[in-house]
């Protein structure tokens, strides 16, 4: 029975799975880390930072500077999403990041956790912070992603194994799987995008409200006017640099900009979270009469879209940046290759039979016809790349075992008709309970 801090795992049918593993004897929670009033403590005062106060105890100062060389400029990218820290200096940014430092390094001691199980990648900061800390000391993690096939999803014990799978152990028995090539399938979460990713004036109204309502999330006035304010300023530079058409005989690689703040580029991006960077860094691969269409995300606002993002922009000229309404699977059907950090795009690009240049971390990068960018890599190796349709679905079935069975991730009941609490519940206990046998 190992000692279990549980980061998340909050609604009914994961407490149910979590509560019947301790019962069992498997794990012993010592820290729960959640939003129901009985969980220890709560992750939306953890995110703002609304802790008791604690006197410092200098625990792990050894290991200090080891993750912070690592981890402070990831942290940034993540603390700032959080609508509480949007006006604060760097230097307060880093008094935070020391203060949850020797909080959880006190924690982790005092409570002699053994085990921490994330329901999903870390990626507001403090939960960063914490996994890396957990890492440092050498505790044993396992780390949850809802996957796109139904009712499944990865697990791991390392972040860095995102894409390779070494460290799922378990196999999960699933029917072989067909692909449909040439599918033109929109993603469920982008069916119908919520008002709140169109409007300014919504989005700032929501923000009022929780600056009114501080039970709903801490928000300060200011940071309220300076979201209104940027959000009416990206509007403005995207409506005067985007293009509305893009011309098939051209030749060109699609870029799709993946919305952000968001866990999919502040935590699997690595140094590419900076998604300009990527751009840049292909942009060099390319001859003179080539482009690279940039097309924006349906659901990006102001975050991460300031003034430079578009000066940079601008100074790209292989660069055409396109409308959120432009056809995705056009713009894929017509490239000579798909790039992006970590999208479904690559995905997507794959079930057209385009080659894939990815990134950062993704769940498909080890797949035949997808690239992995390193410095040294020419243009000439891209191309090069071929696939068959067998050699994809044999690759993706083979993935499919390393996935298990559940849902973690609320915003995926949409794409399992069958859902129930009862079953998710049955269905999580039983591959947790596989899955620490191989811890």
């Amino acid at each position: 029975m190992k000692n279990t801090l549980i980061y998340g795992m909050h609604w009914k049918s994961q407490t149910e799975a979590m509560r019947k593993l301790e019962n069992e004897g498997l794990i012993q929670i010592k820290v729960w880390i959640g939003k129901n009033r009985e969980n220890d403590i709560l992750i939306g005062k953890l995110r703002r930072v609304q802790l008791s106060n604690q006197e410092y105890s200098g625990e792990n100062k050894l290991l200090f500077d080891e993750v912070y060389q690592t981890t402070f400029a990831p942290f940034l990218d993540m603390l700032y999403r959080n609508p509480s820290y949007y006006l604060i200096t760097h230097q307060e940014a880093r008094n935070i990041y020391c203060y949850l430092f020797d909080y959880f390094s006190s924690l982790l001691k005092k409570k002699r956790i053994e085990l921490l199980i994330f329901h999903m990648f870390p990626h507001f900061g403090s939960d960063y912070l914490l996994m890396n800390i957990a890492k440092a000391m050498n505790i044993k993690m396992l780390l949850l992603y809802q996957s796109l096939i139904p009712n499944r999803f990865f697990y791991l014990q390392d972040l860095e194994d995102f894409g390779m799978f070494h460290t799922s152990k378990v196999a999960f028995p699933h029917s072989y799987e067909k692909i449909t090539f040439g599918s033109k399938k929109v993603q469920f979460y982008m069916k119908s995008i919520p008002l709140k990713y169109k409007s300014c004036h919504y989005t700032t109204l929501i923000r009022l409200r929780r600056y009114l309502f501080r039970s709903m999330g801490r928000m300060t006035f200011l940071g309220v006017v300076k979201s209104y304010i940027d959000c009416l300023a990206f509007k403005y530079r995207y409506h005067k640099k985007i293009e509305s058409h893009f011309d098939k005989n051209k030749k060109f690689v699609y870029f799709p900009l993946q919305m952000q703040p968001e866990m999919t580029t502040a935590t699997l991006g690595g140094v590419y979270s900076d998604q300009l960077l990527a751009i840049e860094h292909l942009s060099t691969l390319l001859p003179d009469d080539w482009v690279i269409y940039v097309k924006e995300n349906p659901k990006q606002l102001e975050g991460h879209r300031d003034t430079f993002f578009f000066k940079r922009l601008n100074a790209l000229k292989k660069v055409i940046y396109l409308s959120k309404e432009v056809n995705s699977f056009e713009l894929i059907d017509a490239s000579m290759f798909v790039a992006n950090v970590s999208g479904t795009v690559g995905w997507e690009a794959l079930l057209a039979k385009k080659v894939c240049l990815v990134f950062g971390m993704t769940w498909y990068q080890d797949f035949p016809g997808v690239i992995r960018y390193h410095h040294h890599l020419t243009l000439a190796e891209i191309l090069n790349q071929s696939f068959s349709e067998k050699m994809l679905e044999d690759a993706y079935n083979k993935l499919i075992a390393k996935t298990a069975n559940g849902i973690i991730d609320r915003g995926y009941i949409a794409n399992f008709s069958d859902y129930s609490d009862e079953m998710n519940s049955h269905y999580l206990y039983e591959s947790f309970r596989k899955i620490l046998a191989t811890l």
